[in-house]
Order: C-alpha cells, then sequence, then structure tokens
C-alpha cells in the first residue's frame, strides 16, 4: 500500500504575530522538525503546502525529500490547502497522512503507527485519539478523498471524521503529554517549548 504524507503550513500564523513555521524548536525552524519526523517515517512521498510567507519559509527550512506546492487560496481556510495537499499526489497512492505544520511533537514513530494501525483495521482512516475524540494526524484511504471537496473555510479534517467516528482507526495517546498539540499563539509556544 502506497502512502503519502500532506503537511499543511500556509496559514498566517496571525495569533502568534510571526510565521509559526519558522519558530524555533529545538534549534531548528518548528515547520522543518515536523517535514523531518514525515521524511523519517514509511511514507512513499510527502507535500507541504505552503501559502503565507512561502518564498522566505522555503529559504529558511530544509525540507528534506519533501516537495512544496503552493496554495494560492490560503486566506480561504485549511480546506483549501487540504484539496492542494491532495490534488498534488500522484494516482498510484492509496492513502494520505496529513499532518499540522504546527505540532512540534509529531514524529516518525507516530505516522508509521497510525499507518499500520490503518492498515491492519480494514478502516479506511486513522487519527490520534485523545480523551475519545478524535486529532490530527490522520490517515485518510483514497476512497475518502472526495468528502475534502465538501469542507469550507478554515476547517479540517476533525469535522470530517467526528461525522463517522466509526470508520476511523485509533491509535490512543498514552497521556496528556503523548498528545501533540499544535502551537497558535506565543503563550503556547512558551507554554509547550519552551526555550526550544
Amino acid at each position: 500500500m502506497t502512502s503519502a504524507g500532506v503537511v499543511l503550513a500556509a496559514g498566517t500564523s496571525s495569533r502568534m504575530g510571526s510565521p509559526k513555521q519558522l519558530l524555533d524548536v529545538g534549534g531548528r525552524p518548528m515547520l522543518e522538525r515536523i517535514v523531518a519526523a514525515a521524511c523519517a517515517s514509511r511514507l512513499d512521498d510527502i507535500v507541504v503546502v505552503l501559502g503565507a510567507d512561502a518564498d522566505r519559509i522555503r529559504r529558511l527550512v530544509d525540507l528534506g525529500r519533501a516537495r512544496a506546492v503552493i496554495n494560492a487560496q490560503y486566506m480561504q481556510g485549511m480546506s483549501t490547502s487540504l484539496r492542494a495537499g491532495v490534488a498534488a499526489l500522484s494516482d498510484d497512492i492509496d492513502r494520505v497522512v496529513v499532518v499540522l505544520g504546527d505540532q512540534p511533537d509529531v514524529d516518525a514513530s507516530l505516522i508509521d503507527a497510525l499507518l499500520i494501525v490503518q492498515e491492519a483495521s480494514g478502516l479506511p482512516a486513522a487519527a490520534l485519539d485523545f480523551d475519545g475524540l478524535l486529532h490530527p494526524p490522520v490517515v485518510l484511504a483514497r476512497d475518502l478523498w472526495p468528502r475534502i471537496d465538501e469542507l469550507r473555510g478554515d476547517v479540517g479534517l476533525r469535522q470530517l471524521l467526528r461525522r463517522d467516528p466509526d470508520s476511523v482507526a485509533r491509535v490512543a495517546a498514552a497521556s496528556p503529554a503523548g498528545h501533540p498539540v499544535d502551537i497558535d499563539t506565543p503563550r503556547d509556544a512558551a507554554e509547550l517549548i519552551g526555550d526550544g
């Protein structure tokens, strides 16, 4: 089964006040850290969707074996980035892992665990389960990709998955520390990554 990753990193970081993709996490830009995790996983192809500050991000972030796709409609919300990322995948890809570009604790082992659980379950999707709720990263089999076209505005896959939770295999977050919380504000950054 062939698998691709789509890393969503096109947002304006309005609550952060500066591009959070470039936020220093352990001595490297946050987006670089996340993309490196995807590159270290068993994914066959990786697409990074950029929008706001795309040129600057491309200059300052090493994407490794991943390739960048520009979402010219990024101001219309996350749903447009999902569509741009999936549209960039080749016809031979069977499933996609959607990763948010602001979850610095996502690692290759979590991505691989989601792929393994989804395949073993026979279900069309897999996601992180935290306190009974589904969270990204998310695996979607190709059969589910048309549902992305139904999403509008700043809406991600949580809405789609929570509509049909029985179709989703779950990887349990072992503890609150095991949940890769996303970083949206300077306070989030201070609490979650401290000095990097």
